[in-house]
């Protein structure tokens, strides 16, 4: 090979192998951002492809071979967990994973010590699994799977084509090989981290679905149980009381039957708001049904509750009309208790509460505000 080419070669290799290296660095940044175990096998295999070059320019194919096997088996181990979501997949997945740990393993040993070319043979066995796998997850896996597929094909080509020439002839190029390599890796990091990102956005949305109410962004009832649990534990160790109020939208249901069912529901966000506007900054709301939201103050009495809070409400809802029904303003019946020391589930103090509330309704008196003693909560 003439000089000239074989340093264009060499600077062809060196751009190609920094490029490896630099999605190396990435993938690990990545894998602590993201807490992603398949960008940290990914590391793991484009380090091991980039060994594989250098060995193969150094001229020793088979170290290459060997190298390229332990590439494919961590590659593997990657892939499985990359489509660990699909239900579908989980027997190809067991076999791709006894393919990585077992057989190829075994394979690069062989070739190791006894300089076998068996790199073909495992490339083939390599690329039906996981043909078979993507081809099960699939449909789980869009939009990224293409570009999976993409990656796949060429760490197959690029090891397809280290085991097809002889190992005379490899000595001279390792550029087609490198090239092969560097777009495996590229495109598997861009996959990798595009299918994390809409996993882990994904996640967001059901942790914030069960921890915020997705019409008010009130909390959601669970956190609300969790939140009265522990304030009863702080009544008992320091002796500070914390009331629960529990308010009724009152006319909502005139709203709903008068302007329809969107001024209903901006009505239930214009609540919301204006209560969690009348809170103080460790408190906490709940929307506990449709016209009803409940609330946590902590470290106050059910006098300063009733005088503050409650009252706060009731002007809150009086102050402006509605924003969709310039006519209507808001109107609340509120009910408040003492958060007792024992053992009472929340949902049933809740529950009682919400009792006395449907006898307020019923009976429509003026009293807006009830106080409920230890006893009647009982």
């Amino acid at each position: 090979m003439p000089v000239l080419h074989r340093v264009d070669e060499l600077v062809a290799l060196s751009l190609l192998a920094g490029a490896q290296v630099m999605v190396v660095c990435f993938s690990v940044v990545m894998a602590n951002a993201y807490r992603e175990r398949a960008l940290l096998l990914h590391a793991g295999a484009t380090i091991l492809g980039v060994i594989a070059t250098g060995v193969l320019v150094g001229g020793r194919p088979l170290l290459a071979q060997v190298a390229l096997l332990a590439a494919l088996s961590v590659a593997g181990l990657q892939l499985r967990d990359l489509v660990s979501h699909a239900g579908a997949g989980r027997n190809p997945r067991l076999w791709l994973t006894a393919f990585c740990v077992g057989l190829l393993p075994v394979a690069a040993i062989a070739t190791a010590v006894t300089g076998f070319n068996v790199l073909l043979l495992c490339v083939a066995a390599w690329t039906a699994v996981v043909g078979v796998l993507l081809l099960r997850a699939w449909p789980q896996s869009q939009p990224w799977a293409l570009w999976l597929l993409v990656s796949c094909a060429a760490l197959a080509g690029g090891a397809s084509w280290l085991g097809w020439r002889s190992l005379d002839a490899v000595r001279d190029s390792a550029l087609p090989l490198t090239a092969c390599l560097t777009a495996w890796s590229a495109l598997n990091y861009l996959t990798t981290v595009w299918r994390s990102r809409i996993f882990s956005e994904t996640r967001v949305r059901i942790d914030a679905r069960n921890t915020v109410d997705p019409l008010t962004g009130l909390a959601a009832p669970l956190v609300f149980y969790e939140r009265v649990h522990a304030v009863r534990n702080l009544m008992r160790r320091y002796g500070h009381p914390s009331v629960l109020l529990l308010a009724h939208i009152e006319n909502l249901h005139a709203l709903y039957s008068e302007f329809g069912p969107e001024v209903a529901e901006s009505a239930v966000l214009v609540a919301a708001n204006r209560i969690r506007q009348a809170l103080g900054d460790g408190d906490v709301a709940a929307r506990l049904s449709h016209s009803r939201i409940g609330m946590l103050c902590e470290g106050v009495g059910l006098a300063e509750g009733a005088a503050n809070f409650a009252s706060r409400i009731l002007v809150a809802g009086l102050k402006d009309p509605l924003p969709a029904a310039p006519t209507e303003f808001l109107h609340f019946r509120l009910v408040l208790a003492l958060v007792p020391v024992t053992d009472v589930a929340p949902k049933t103090l809740l529950q009682r509460m919400s009792d006395c509330l449907d006898t307020q309704v019923r009976e429509a008196g003026e009293r807006r505000i009830v106080t409920l003693g230890e006893d009647e909560l009982a």
